[in-house]
């Protein structure tokens, strides 16, 4: 059971914010054609958890299923260069002491219930994957989902799948102009700022991805605004 939102594949949450559940819609084509067109605003990557149903009923694959979960990457990696002669890399601590409790725990079916519904509520406990903001939603989540994306690769190596992820998308203009597919997606993941600045809104719309972006720290975000 969900609380704040359902389980349809798409939900309108209010009359400019959309919930996409992508695991269950079939290919980047059946995605895109729920998404509109020349509409820009502020857009978020959740992850999403899918429950084999065969766990309500059995802890051993309940157990496995939540550690499997457990030991991918919650961030993407860091790395800088520590002056004279040295560089530094941060990476995700994945791993999980407690694999005996779990195990003895999940023997009792209340526990699992528990866990269920807390993770079919996920979107309500965790930080985004990813916030981002766009002049045109349509054509960046298109950048975004197509195969050898930098996204898709950067959640892929952590273990998650950008096909399988939630999207938040919260419309906040409208827009004449289409951005041309030709836009370099490193500036488009990280750095948006190649038709941001042409004029003055879309620089205050930078703002607020900025703003978002250090409130909530999207974990697989390098660089802010």
């Amino acid at each position: 059971m969900a609380w704040l939102y359902g389980s349809d594949a798409v939900q309108q949450l209010s009359e400019n914010v959309v919930l996409y559940d992508l695991a269950q819609i079939r290919g980047n084509s059946a995605v895109l054609s729920r998404i509109p067109d020349n509409i820009g605003g502020v857009y978020a990557w959740y992850r999403r958890f899918e429950i084999d149903a065969n766990a309500i009923n059995d802890p051993q694959v309940f157990a496995n299923y939540i550690l499997e979960e457990l030991c991918k990457e919650h961030s993407a990696p860091r790395e800088t260069k520590l002056p004279p002669a040295h560089k530094i890399k941060l990476q995700a601590e994945t791993s999980f002491s407690k694999e005996l409790l779990l195990k003895e725990l999940a023997a009792d079916s209340s526990f699992r219930q528990l866990l269920f519904m807390l993770l079919n509520n996920s979107l309500i406990f965790q930080q985004p994957l990813y916030i981002g903001k766009a002049t045109n939603l349509y054509s960046r989540i298109r950048s975004h989902i197509r195969e050898g994306s930098i996204l898709r690769d950067r959640l892929a190596d952590a273990g998650h799948k950008i096909n399988r992820c939630r999207l938040l998308i919260i419309h906040t203009s409208y827009n004449t102009n289409t951005v041309p597919d030709s836009v370099d997606e490193d500036d488009e993941l990280d750095n948006q700022i190649e038709e941001d600045y042409e004029f003055s809104k879309l620089a205050s719309d930078k703002l607020v991805e900025d703003i978002l972006s250090r409130l909530f720290l999207p974990s697989f975000t390098l660089r802010y605004g």
